[in-house]
């Protein structure tokens, strides 16, 4: 090193090329779909659930990575996606006679989600989850029975 003159500085590292944010959509329908087809638009990743094969060859059509799900049944765990995916987006309606799907499944969901790359959850509502009211008026009055009852503890 010369006296009075600065060390040369180190050339700069190569940038990793930065992985596509991940989206996990677990209920593919009308607006799983709707958002899924947005952010496969903008460069994102996105793995979806559905409930049929013909389905699942649809979203696989689209770009999406698919998997048929029975909510019902299958253990949630065994989604690889969900062990990958930086952003979760349930949006799988209440099944009558058994409320929501994934509370059954709440433990291992919550090991999941806290073992892996997630950064964002949203858990999705909307007036289809109420299913066929036969015209009635719904609205979220406590005083009557609730659909179902959420909690997320992560």
């Amino acid at each position: 090193m010369v006296p009075g003159m600065a060390p040369k500085p180190a050339p700069p590292m190569p940038a990793q090329p930065k992985k596509p944010q991940h989206m996990l959509v677990l209920g593919t329908g009308f607006v799983g779909r709707y958002v899924s087809e947005r952010l496969l638009s903008q460069g994102w990743r996105v793995s979806g659930t559905c409930t049929s094969a013909a389905k699942k060859m649809e979203l696989e059509l689209l770009g999406m990575t698919a998997s048929v799900l029975d909510a019902t049944t299958s253990n949630i765990a065994d989604l690889h996606a969900l062990q990958d995916a930086t952003h979760l987006l349930i949006s799988i309606p209440p099944i009558p006679g058994v409320g929501d799907p994934l509370l059954s499944s709440h433990a291992d969901l919550q090991t999941t989600l806290t073992s892996g790359n997630l950064q964002w959850l949203c858990y999705l509502s909307s007036t289809s989850v109420y299913g066929d009211c036969g015209g009635a008026w719904v609205d979220e009055d406590e005083s009557k029975e609730r659909v179902f009852q959420v909690k997320i503890c992560c």
